[in-house]
């Protein structure tokens, strides 16, 4: 049985004010209602949050890929660069937040295209979309681990460039922790499915995979002869580009052998004249935009 006041000291007495003092009564509560602190800028545009700043989503594979699929169905949409996946419901970038308030992971977010704007670019021979599937397998499994090495282990890479462009606006020491334990992560991922990294064998991995896109590619303007990119074009794209921009120029600091183990992956790329031309199109018509 719950206690109360009343139950206990029996009903308390109530007080009238005199007519001089009823001005001391809360009439009315909360007194004065104030406007909320930051309160959220409404979007007018659907927003796609990436990483930056600098060149948007260029040095981020994942988040690069969305932008492409979204740039090929003329998506208009505008992107901001947030620098913090833990605002993102998954917890990764990149998100997307319509003008209505929806806010869509990545998958998602090809999703929300074919369901919004019924718009979806995918190759139309069924044999074909087969094939696109397991090559964008294949560039998942064998060339974006080579990614990840190039960026994230080859010290100059990972010093110049990945430190830079992720954590350059985070004040010391903080950008140094959370540097590491992203790299102590890309590690662990690396691992997964070996025990040991060695450096040559991830490498002659995506040199295979570089081969074989470089076969199936062709002299076509996109892959598997389509009329306009598809889902395969954002993702084989998305991981030369950023192996490409990715590469570290001669420096100082470095011996020799570490700036040339840092170029390797860019390097192979460079030995495909398709692939390195496949680039340079997508990026003009598509990127730059």
């Amino acid at each position: 049985m719950t206690t109360t006041p009343s139950s206990r000291f029996g009903e308390l007495p109530t007080f009238e004010l005199p007519s001089c003092l009823q001005f001391l009564k809360l009439k009315n509560f909360p007194l004065k209602v104030y406007p909320a602190v930051n309160e959220p800028e409404l979007l007018k545009k659907d927003t796609l949050f990436v990483y930056g700043p600098g060149k948007s989503t260029w040095f981020d594979v994942d988040c690069l890929q969305i932008q492409m699929y979204l740039n090929f169905c003329g998506i208009d949409y505008d992107t901001y660069s947030i620098n913090q996946p833990e605002a993102s419901p998954s917890g990764e970038l990149p998100f997307l937040q319509t003008v209505v308030g929806k806010v869509f992971d990545a998958q998602e977010t090809i999703h929300w295209v074919t369901e919004t704007r019924n718009i979806q670019r995918e190759l139309s021979n069924e044999l074909d979309k087969q094939q696109a599937k397991a090559f964008v397998t294949l560039v998942e499994q064998k060339l974006k681990p080579a990614l990840l090495f190039s960026m994230w282990l080859e010290s100059p890479n990972a010093n110049e460039i990945t430190f830079k462009s992720y954590y350059g606006h985070l004040p010391q020491p903080i950008n140094q922790i959370v540097f590491y334990k992203k790299q102590n992560q890309v590690t662990k991922s690396l691992l997964a499915d070996r025990d040991i990294l060695v450096r040559e064998e991830i490498y002659q991995e995506a040199m295979k995979a570089l081969e074989a896109l470089s076969v199936k590619l062709g002299d076509n303007t996109y892959f598997f002869n389509s009329s306009e990119p598809t889902w395969i074009d954002a993702v084989v794209f998305s991981h030369l580009h950023c192996a490409l921009a990715t590469s570290i120029k001669e420096h100082g600091q470095y011996e020799k052998e570490d700036i040339k183990q840092a170029k390797t992956l860019s390097n192979m790329i460079r030995k495909h004249d398709n692939l390195l031309n496949y680039v340079k199109s997508m990026n003009e018509k598509w990127l730059k935009k």
